[in-house]
């Protein structure tokens, strides 16, 4: 009987190791205590014998190596070590105490790994931190292989022993970089939405403005992917650390919780560096802000330090849990690493795409711009167009009327599709209603001076109204001619030339042209008068050429149109100028938006691809579409390419908050300095489409399609919102803090990003939906060739 027992044993422990080897479990005295189902990796991709083990990607090991102290972590790229920690474990505590300043006790604790373990997807690293007052936790990270150059730690933290002096826990995962030197200006930084390069052309109240300090950590949702990227100058070694698989949520929390709070429902983290004394990239969680942070709102000052801190609960079995990717990479320049950064972290994530109907959401827009038309004048002089705003849900109009040219208001390009819809669908009330907002913008009351009037205030008495003193921006004039071109393309199209938008179109390039800088470069605003404009608030900044690239396509447009060299001299000279200038010397893109200060944002990104893509277009020189491609990651980087809902703070924003079941996917922060996002992003599409025909990179396809489609999120479009108009989304809305705060707006150019590169890609290649064109590449180049820029005749 005892003889059959031992046999029923034995073969139950076989059993039992059997089901352990296959989970990845190891039987030698180790206990996993979080995710154990990892995928298995190639025993040849790892490297092992007593004191050394790893995993090994093309030319770089991931090595888990035992010291005295236990065993430490490092990034080997062939024989050199290019990043490391020796104390990987590392775990911050909260007490009760408080200090005279108010804030919480903390203290850190940083140790080797004790044990490593073999699985079949890698290594099991366990680490157990005890606190001074006796508390003590497990830290488990298991490392792997997520594809090729991409590695992976998957970190669980348990707490196996509480004591209550000890109240609240984060844990961060670093990693050093290996040069020999403790200046921050001898690194290169990038964290989308937040950081580009290094600290210049930003406001000096942005939440990363100054790296002279211990430590720099910013909330992970103010990014559009979370990572953070560390570039040594001197080497090009680079490490980026990408939240992998975020599951941000902060249950019934809006807000995300308040400064030095523990609770366990606050699931996000912060991503950024420890500075002093040596440089590292960092993964904190849950989430830590600071020096500076934008949780304060308008209490924050320009030289405020600031920590905002979350912590998990310090009570025995209380865990938490998180992955992180590691991107090792070697590179010449920034911006390469920057690009090689987001699209390897874009690819591991592949943000899902959603179903979109794109001929009901061009529909939905129109039906909103035949709706709310208006007309104002009693004389020669008739002003039309739509209201500057209309409120969210039930579309009142409580800030007046008023009409801008481009930008905000993009009148003439709603006047464009309204009046392409009525010529194209036989609706009399469209094209007319079209025509006449395009009318008004090419009377004398805009285009008497130098420059046009680009802000009208509409009245009904016989001037329509009257100007609005508003210097004529580069960006505003811009898109009103862009506007004004497309207009006027497709009246000679369907028989009925209107000679009048032509003549007000090349008198306003002209003029354009010959105040073009010595270098190729234009000023950010004007007077009406021509002369740049030199006064204003801090958002004019007129004097500056780092908005130059706003210029570049319209100029290749009007070459395209004309066949005038004085066109395509000034698009490559501007051109020229934004190459060295922008992409080569800064390596990123400023002032896109007007109410703005003159800072690093996604519209100048937006911008500079429309430029480079245009100026490729009309030399063909293969640096153009470098930085093209440049200039698209840029803008990318700004977008969501992640989920997580947005709770509300009372019943009046459930009624105007579109995510509260998430859908931010596609939406798009604005500019540093600020959390505010909106969907710009959605005019990007049918560039990215571009750079996909031109270089064949699926990446470029697949972030058109998510551009495309998810960019739609945030309207009505399915009726969920009950909103006035299907077309409706809230314009200017924070996301990032986890609570809807919003303007609670809809703009005319939130429509006219929607529809926009539905109509170009109509045009050159005659679907609305990219996803249903079915040409072959060298098909999609011709027809690219065909169509040119956007200058050349349509044909109907």
């Amino acid at each position: 009987m005892k003889k059959n027992k031992k046999i029923k044993n034995s073969i139950l422990l076989g059993l039992t190791i059997l089901i352990n080897s296959f989970l990845g479990v190891s039987c030698q005295n180790h206990v996993v205590i979080g995710k154990s189902d990892l995928k298995a990796i190639p025993q040849e991709y790892m490297v092992e014998n007593e004191t050394e083990k790893g995993i090994r990607s093309g030319n770089y090991l991931l090595m888990l190596r035992k010291g005295d102290g236990g065993f430490t972590v490092s990034l080997f790229d062939g024989q050199e070590e290019i990043n490391n920690q020796d104390l990987p474990a590392w775990i911050t505590v909260r007490g009760n105490d408080t200090l005279p300043t108010g804030e919480y006790t903390e203290k850190e604790y940083k140790q080797a790994y004790s044990q490593v373990v073999k699985m079949k997807y890698g290594f099991c690293a366990t680490a157990n931190v005890k606190t001074e007052h006796g508390s003590a936790f497990i830290v488990e990270d298991k490392y792997t292989l997520l594809k090729t150059g991409v590695f992976a730690v998957y970190r669980d933290v348990k707490v196996e022993k509480a004591q209550r002096e000890d109240v609240g826990f984060a844990s961060t995962i670093s990693f050093k970089a290996r040069l020999c030197s403790a200046k921050n200006t001898d690194y290169e930084y990038f964290i989308p939405s937040v950081l580009y390069r290094n600290t210049s052309e930003m406001r000096k109240d942005a939440v990363a403005a100054d790296l002279n300090t211990d430590r720099m950590y910013v909330k992970e949702t103010r990014s559009g992917l979370p990572l953070a990227m560390l570039r040594e100058k001197e080497t090009g070694n680079t490490l980026t650390l990408v939240h992998y698989n975020p599951q941000i949520d902060v249950g019934q929390n809006p807000g995300g919780g308040t400064f030095y709070e523990v609770n366990d429902a606050l699931q996000y983290g912060s991503i950024g560096y420890s500075i002093h004394p040596s440089l590292s990239v960092d993964f904190h969680y849950p989430c830590t802000e600071g020096p500076k942070t934008y949780e304060l709102g308008g209490k924050r000052k320009d030289t405020a330090t600031v920590w905002s801190k979350r912590y998990h609960s310090v009570k025995k079995n209380n865990m938490h849990s998180y992955s992180i990717a590691l991107i090792p990479d070697k590179k010449e320049r920034y911006n390469e690493a920057m690009i090689y950064a987001f699209s390897t972290a874009y690819a591991v994530e592949e943000p899902k795409i959603v179903n979109m109907d794109m001929d009901k959401i061009y529909y939905q827009n129109i039906e909103l711009f035949k709706a709310e038309y208006q007309k104002f004048g009693k004389g020669n002089i008739l002003a039309a167009g739509l209201p500057w705003s209309l409120d969210l849900p039930d579309g009142t109009n409580t800030e007046g009327v008023s009409f801008q040219m481009g930008f905000v208001g993009q009148q003439i390009a709603v006047g464009y599709h309204l009046y392409r819809y009525g010529l194209d669908h036989n609706d009399i009330e469209a094209k007319v209603k079209g025509k006449s907002i395009v009318d008004f913008w090419v009377s004398n009351a805009i285009m008497s001076t130098y420059f046009p009037t680009v802000w009208w205030d509409p009245a009904n008495n016989a001037t329509a109204g009257q100007r609005r003193e508003y210097p004529s921006f580069l960006r505003c004039f811009v898109d009103g001619m862009e506007g004004l071109l497309d207009a006027y393309r497709i009246s000679v199209a369907c028989g009925e030339p209107q000679e009048s938008w032509n003549r007000a179109l090349e008198r306003i390039a002209s003029n354009l042209v010959k105040k073009q800088n010595a270098d190729g470069s234009f000023y950010r605003a004007y007077k009406t008068n021509g002369d740049v404009e030199t006064g204003g608030d801090r958002n004019t900044h007129g004097t500056s050429k780092l908005n130059t690239p706003i210029a570049i396509r319209f100029l290749v447009k009007m070459f395209e149109h004309t066949g005038k060299e004085k066109y395509k001299i000034a698009a490559i000279k501007a051109a020229e100028f934004s190459y060295n200038e922008l992409y080569l010397k800064l390596g990123k893109y400023v002032g896109g938006t007007p109410d703005n200060p003159n800072t690093v944002d996604k519209e100048a990104a937006i911008f500079a691809l429309y430029g480079f893509n245009a100026i490729h277009e009309l030399t063909g020189e293969a640096k153009y579409l470098n930085a093209a491609e440049h200039a698209a990651i840029c803008a990318m980087s700004w977008t969501y390419c992640y989920d997580f809902s947005i709770p509300n703070r009372n019943a009046t924003d459930a009624r105007k908050n579109p995510f509260t079941q998430g859908g931010i996917m596609g939406f798009s922060i604005i500019a540093t300095g600020h959390s505010g996002a909106d969907n710009f992003i959605a005019y990007m599409f049918y560039e990215m489409y571009k750079l996909y025909i031109k270089t064949g990179n699926n990446l470029y396809l697949h972030m058109a399609k998510f551009l495309q489609n998810n960019t739609k999120l945030s309207t009505d479009f399915d009726g969920r919102m009950n909103y006035k108009y299907r077309a409706f989304m809230p314009e200017a809305t924070n996301v990032a803090d986890l609570a809807f705060r919003s303007v609670s707006l809809w703009l005319p150019w939130a429509s006219i990003a929607n529809i926009e590169p539905i109509v170009h890609l109509e045009e050159a290649f005659g679907k609305k939906d990219l996803t249903q064109i079915d040409m072959s590449l060298p098909e999609l180049r011709n027809s690219l060739v065909t169509y040119g820029v956007g200058g050349k005749p349509l044909y109907r």
